[in-house]
């Protein structure tokens, strides 16, 4: 990450700013977290593990959310929740329930995207 990243970062948890990683790339969001010292958010992602959209996020920075106090809100973009054109409630609940295996329930939210779902 680069200093002027890191400075961002810190200015943002001074101002009490949330960090919301939804379209960051993984080494960024990796760099991100290890630096605030607040959570982060991501507002509308979903699990790389059960669709590997490059939008999602995988298992080892869903896992640093724990140590960060951070939150993942699932997405229910059938592109990302089933790597499909359509997706049911019970793929989008696979995500969740995935998700509180690994860290628990108190790190998920609900982040439908639906201003930017047409189907």
């Amino acid at each position: 990450m680069i200093f002027c990243q890191q400075k961002v970062i810190k200015e943002m948890n001074r101002l009490g700013m949330l960090i919301d990683l939804s379209h960051v790339g993984e080494n960024t969001t990796r760099a991100a977290i290890r630096v605030s010292k607040a959570p982060v958010i991501f507002s509308h992602s979903s699990v790389y593990s059960l669709c590997a959209h490059k939008r999602n996020v995988p298992d080892d920075i869903i896992q640093s959310l724990k140590d960060n106090g951070g939150i993942i809100m699932i997405n229910f973009f059938p592109d990302f929740v089933k790597c499909a054109p359509n997706a049911t409630i019970s793929d989008v609940a696979e995500h969740f329930h995935y998700v509180k295996r690994m860290i628990g329930a108190d790190y998920i939210g609900i982040g439908g995207d639906f201003d930017g779902v047409n189907r």
